[in-house]
């Protein structure tokens, strides 16, 4: 393994919250990412509330990783699973579904303010590798797309991140380090330091959405507490 990919390692998932292509930096730059993420507000994360939050009693233990936007197909899988749990007369109770969200895919978790004042205004600006994976079409003032059930909905629908919060268990766990790449791609775009614009963001959050240090350290962390594996994005 060369040097340059070592340093890649080093800095882990943040990289892939700034670089669309996932290319290894050379050594000035990932130096330059290492000393950012120190400037940045340090996370204060509570590793025995983590801990025991997976420890929550459970049948049937799930975990959906995600990566990428992808129309919401992480949240439309988790709604595939309670649906089959349901029709085999399984109660959602005995179901635990979680989410870990990293990369671009925590724009999945942020809600309708940031996506309302942030993602949309600014989608025509935004860096590729966050635009890409946006709708198509974004309506100003529409929100986060998969946060709202859709008119007409049954009242059983799992069609929306709003119905599985009210229905299910469902945790998520967000990505540290994809929070400061966006942070660092949309202080170009707004006129606030990018301390401000991480706070802004980690604000602005859906609920029972938690912030773990990083994705990839979650995606094993939760399964080395009992959840099965569905990664929805590579």
């Amino acid at each position: 393994m060369n040097s340059s990919r070592k340093n890649f390692l080093a800095v882990g998932a943040a990289l892939a919250a700034l670089t669309p292509l996932l290319e290894a930096p050379s050594r000035a730059e990932a130096s330059t990412l290492v000393a950012f993420s120190k400037r940045m507000p340090a996370l204060q994360f509570d590793l025995a509330s983590f801990e025991s939050t997976l420890g929550a009693t459970a049948t049937h233990r799930h975990l959906f990783a995600s990566k990428l936007v992808d129309d919401g197909d992480v949240f439309f899988a988790i709604s595939n699973t309670m649906a089959a749990y349901a029709s085999l007369g399984t109660a959602f109770t005995a179901v635990y579904p979680v989410a870990v969200l990293y990369h671009v895919g925590i724009a999945l978790a942020f809600n309708d303010d940031i996506w309302n004042e942030i993602l949309i205004p600014l989608a025509a600006k935004l860096p590729s590798w966050i635009r890409t994976n946006l709708p198509a079409v974004l309506k100003p003032g529409s929100g986060n797309p998969w946060l709202h059930s859709a008119a007409g909905s049954r009242p059983d629908d799992l069609d929306s991140i709003d119905a599985l919060l009210a229905k299910t268990r469902l945790q998520m766990f967000v990505c540290n380090n994809a929070l400061y790449g966006y942070a660092v791609a949309l202080s170009g775009l707004i006129d606030e330091s990018r301390a401000t614009i991480y706070n802004r963001l980690c604000q602005g959050l859906v609920p029972r959405a938690t912030i773990v240090p990083a994705g990839v350290w979650a995606v094993h962390a939760v399964q080395e507490r009992g959840f099965t594996l569905l990664q929805t994005s590579l």
